[in-house]
């Protein structure tokens, strides 16, 4: 009879101490993919602001931009890489308050953005 509840004590520590075990796992687990996600969401982000720096040097590009200044060009430029520089920035941590600091400064909110580049 001793035997008989020691054994069940001892099962029942056992299913306990695995269970907790079992969502900790869990939770490092939730813990990485979340860390997976973002990292996939950000070299994502990365490659298309780095296939929108290329189609900069296209002929196609350049054609679209030939009956504009040098100064609007880069304009032109510049917003079209502002957004994708923003997600980024807020994928890497940044918030929109963060963001708003920069007072709608597209050159410190870019350049910030490609100084997080790996």
């Amino acid at each position: 009879m001793k035997k008989l509840i020691f054994t069940l004590v001892c099962a029942t520590t056992l299913v306990f101490t695995s269970c907790s075990e079992d969502s900790h796992q869990e939770k490092e687990t939730q813990d990485r993919n979340q860390v997976v996600t973002v990292n996939k969401s950000v070299n994502k982000t990365q490659q298309e602001i780095e296939n929108l720096l290329k189609h900069f040097t296209t002929k196609d590009y350049h054609s679209s931009v030939s009956g504009l200044t040098k100064e609007e060009v880069q304009k032109d430029m510049a917003m079209k890489l502002l957004p994708k520089c923003k997600q980024l920035l807020m994928e890497n941590g940044y918030t929109e308050d963060d963001i708003n600091k920069f007072d709608n400064d597209y050159k410190t909110i870019i350049l910030t953005a490609f100084n997080l580049k790996k």
